[in-house]
């Protein structure tokens, strides 16, 4: 059995996030990165993308739908702690589902935190 997850992130980053962060993030979307994978997904089905730009408010949004392996979890949790401070409004971000389940868990930002929140309990 694959260990592999469906992600979904969709959110904004407020303007004044710091250069760094979004250079990171633009790294993170290039074709090695967490995020930069593109076409059809291998198992959980769909397309595999993942776009980032300026926003009408003068900050940053980012859309990116991913098939990540169980190894790549903490890299996520290490990415999305680094955008934390600067999502907008804070709250929930995205959702991960396991390729074998049919609901996902919602991905949420809370205190300096991921939180992994079930929709559907197992």
């Amino acid at each position: 059995m694959a260990d592999l997850y469906a992600l979904d992130l969709a959110f904004d980053l407020v303007e004044t996030t710091p250069d760094a962060v979004v250079a990171e993030l633009r790294r993170q979307l290039a074709p090695e990165g967490l995020l930069g994978t593109r076409g059809p997904a291998w198992r959980v089905g769909g397309m595999l993308v993942g776009d980032f730009g300026p926003d009408d408010r003068g900050g940053w949004a980012l859309t990116a739908r991913q098939e990540i392996h169980a190894e790549q979890l903490p890299d996520l949790e290490d990415l999305l702690l680094l955008l934390a401070p600067h999502v907008r409004p804070p709250g929930p971000v995205g959702r991960i589902r396991h390729y074998e389940h049919e609901s996902p868990d919602l991905l949420v930002l809370r205190e300096g935190r991921v939180v992994q929140l079930a929709l559907d309990p197992r």
